[in-house]
């Protein structure tokens, strides 16, 4: 009876611990901090422990059999999420990323799975998939001596209130120190806080009116002003910023209108985390404080414009991702891409939308327009006909046939994404109004320009990833109504944070309200320079 305990004991503790074997030894390859290696090895023990130990209180056979199966399911399950992440982004993953998955649709999902998806890891997941299949067959077969080695009992009732203060004891250790490091724990408490952060949006963000803005005027004369929000567009990858390629062939033909400023960086580098700075009075320091808060749409609807949010990014659940929230607060929400998963809809698709708009009988109108832009997967975002980068003139250290391919279809959608942002400007500058268009992107990717990788990621933060392009056209009637706005090219140089665009945005549309802070415009005669702070810290001293 001993040996057959002893022999029960073995294989149960295989069968739980098996995942942290193999994360033991894949790990100690990819985790790349050896405190980082130490830290998940030690949370992934306690987590299996913890199933371990909850084994012995299930007192019937085909319920612990089935109780095998599901830890076996889970705990292999969060083992590929941890390697598949150190695998292709040499970090943990972090709360910013789980954001981002909750507010991802099917088809992102599906394009971001694909972007970082090789053999590699397709041989990790193979193995899964098989060593999963392995465990039911031995569990269910109908012969075999499986049943009785599972059948090992707690003899005393000491051991089984044990066994109870144990879990609790572990539980708390895994709660209080090393949360980080449990998928588990930590996307629960990410998802909690997203929830909340979204109940914040709706109930302050997403409404018409705020009254967070206090002593508001503007002029009351007829104005168009178009606000284009980009994706993913990295002014490193732009002809206009000295890009070696013919990225921007449209708009260097008109260069001489516009106002193209070359050191704007982003705050963030995920959607929600940047947007939400960038079009609200939220900053780097007061990251919280959505009750107090405002947006630009909510601004310019204080100021008696009607307002547009057009939109070429899929809602999710309609109304219900971060920027879809923003926008809801706008007089009028056109959602263009509603389509199944497997259809791609062009930015193009935007165009007709605002023909309409400024066709219409509002003549005091704000239009923010939200690309689709340069996102992953960077082929869906051109037409075939678009595809004009095939060779291999790329300039990286990084050179492969995977980079070479990424680095080719990225150049191509910033190229069609040229096309749609200078047919914006030639739509608005045929009405001869008094109009202006700027544009800039929420963040920027990274292309194998200062290290081995594609996308975007918190934990790196690179420059490719925070300088985006800012760009500014005004009409003829605009600048002959405020002559003095800009009365020098040299504001094209200053170094500016997108999360100050608040008071850019009011200083431009020329919307004054009691919180306005000259220095914080990167228009204002009174610009004063700031640190720029970014996750890593100070932007400016970054390699």
């Amino acid at each position: 009876m001993k040996q057959l305990n002893l022999k029960s004991f073995s294989y149960i503790t295989l069968i739980i611990f098996y995942p942290l074997f193999t994360l033991i030894v894949i790990g100690g390859k990819l985790i790349p901090s050896y405190k980082d290696y130490i830290k998940e090895v030690i949370a992934f023990g306690m987590l299996s422990f913890i199933f371990f130990v909850a084994y012995f209180l299930i007192k019937r056979i085909r319920f612990r059999k089935l109780y095998l199966a599901i830890v076996y399911f889970i705990l292999f399950f969060f083992l590929i999420i941890k390697l598949s992440f150190y695998y292709n982004f040499k970090a943990k993953l972090s709360s910013s990323v789980l954001y981002l998955m909750f507010e991802t649709n099917k088809e992102e999902a599906s394009e971001f799975l694909t972007s970082y998806l090789d053999y590699k890891l397709g041989l990790l997941y193979l193995f899964y998939i098989v060593s999963f299949l392995m465990l039911l067959f031995f569990l269910y077969k109908k012969k075999n001596d499986l049943t009785k080695l599972l059948n090992l009992k707690i003899q005393f009732k000491f051991h089984k209130i044990s066994s109870v203060i144990t879990l609790l004891v572990v539980a708390f250790l895994i709660q209080y120190k090393l949360s980080d490091e449990n998928i588990l724990i930590k996307s629960m408490h990410s998802y909690k806080e997203y929830n909340n952060f979204k109940k914040r949006f709706k109930e302050v963000l997403s409404l018409n009116k705020n009254e967070n803005i206090k002593t508001i005027s503007s002029k009351d004369e007829a104005q168009t002003y178009v606000v284009v929000i980009g994706e993913s567009t990295s002014r490193w990858h732009m002809q206009l910023y000295d890009y070696h390629r013919d990225t921007n062939p449209l708009l260097i033909s008109i260069k001489d209108e516009l106002l193209i400023f070359n050191d704007v960086i982003t705050t963030d580098v995920h959607t929600i985390l940047a947007l939400e700075k960038i079009l609200t009075q939220i900053d780097f320091k007061n990251q919280n404080s959505n009750i107090d808060n405002a947006s630009i749409i909510q601004l310019a609807n204080k100021a008696d414009f009607t307002t547009y949010w057009v939109s070429n990014q899929r809602p999710v659940g309609f109304h219900e991702s971060v920027p879809s929230l923003i926008g809801n607060a706008a007089d009028y929400k056109y959602f263009l891409n509603t389509q199944d998963y497997d259809a791609i809809a062009y930015d193009e698709i935007l165009l007709p939308t605002l023909d309409t708009i400024l066709d219409d009988s509002n003549k005091k109108r704000i239009i923010f327009l939200h690309l689709m832009g340069t996102h992953l997967f960077y082929k869906n975002r051109y037409p075939k006909k678009h595809n004009y980068f095939k060779d291999n003139n790329v300039k990286t250290k990084f050179k492969t046939d995977k980079s070479i391919i990424s680095i080719n279809e990225y150049d191509n959608s910033i190229r069609y994404n040229d096309s749609i942002v200078s047919e914006i400007i030639k739509k608005v500058k045929s009405k001869n109004l008094n109009s202006y268009v700027l544009y800039f992107s929420d963040h920027g990717d990274e292309l194998y320009d200062t290290f081995d990788f594609m996308g975007h990621n918190s934990y790196y933060s690179t420059k490719p990833m925070h300088d985006v392009p800012f760009i500014l056209w005004l009409s003829e009637k605009y600048k002959s109504n405020y002559p003095n706005f800009i009365t020098s090219d040299t504001i094209t140089n200053r170094s500016y944070i997108l999360e100050d665009f608040f008071h850019s945005f009011s200083d431009l549309s020329n919307i004054k309200f009691k919180d306005f802070n000259k220095e914080k415009s990167i228009f204002n005669a009174n610009f004063k320079r700031k640190p720029r702070i970014i996750k890593k810290g100070d932007y400016d001293k970054m390699d």
